[in-house]
């Protein structure tokens, strides 16, 4: 796959300006435009004006926190359903990541970052976003059915693009029994895929 293929623009929320500085060089280097910010207001003067394929962000920032941020962006749509966001921290506790899969985050990764496991991540955020942005129209035709509360919530992660083990990690459940949510999901509105799925979230309003 060409650099022309996978190249996007990123925001990059970081207050360490080495750190900023070097995955910022990183991420160029791969062939991506990246932008900057230093916190969550920084952040957002950039977002008035820009719409980034995707957000970089830390978690412990000055004034308000990653997650409180995420939780922001998503409620005021000033980030959309299709934009992913991967925090990146040196918080690896299992709480700091069930929180921030709460607030919205799309992934995780720790600190310090592996840079193939980074670019793997990103790549694979930005395909399911573009294939979110492909759809002519986003919303769908959904029959009148009853979706369980568990089922709301696999179908509200899968339209975040949201993997399998990270919905089983996130709802405390295992992949089995999410897999067997998914299955009845799909049966149940009569989907196919995980891009209808991710419609059909959006349809729903489960990602606004």
């Amino acid at each position: 796959m060409s650099v022309s293929d996978t190249a996007a623009t990123i925001l990059y929320i970081e207050d360490e300006a080495a750190l900023r500085e070097e995955l910022s060089e990183e991420l160029t280097d791969a062939g991506h435009q990246v932008l900057t910010a230093a916190c969550g207001d920084e952040a957002e003067a950039i977002l008035a004006g820009t719409t980034p394929d995707l957000v970089l962000c830390d978690v412990i920032l000055p004034g308000r926190s990653g997650f409180a941020l995420l939780e922001d962006l998503r409620r005021t749509g000033k980030i959309d359903a299709a934009t992913a966001f991967l925090f990146v921290t040196a918080l690896s506790d299992r709480e700091s990541h069930l929180e921030g899969l709460r607030a919205g985050a799309t992934d995780y990764i720790t600190k310090p970052i592996d840079l193939d496991q980074l670019h793997l991540k990103i790549a694979n955020l930005l395909a399911h976003a573009r294939c979110l942005r492909s759809q002519p129209e986003p919303r769908m035709d959904l029959p009148p059915v009853h979706l369980s509360r568990r089922e709301v919530q696999v179908l509200a992660a899968m339209g975040r693009g949201t993997r399998t083990t990270e919905i089983a990690f996130e709802l405390q459940i295992s992949e089995h029994t999410v897999n067997q949510y998914i299955k009845d999901i799909y049966r149940k509105l009569g989907l196919g895929n995980r891009a209808d799925a991710a419609r059909a979230a959006i349809t729903l309003g489960l990602l606004d």
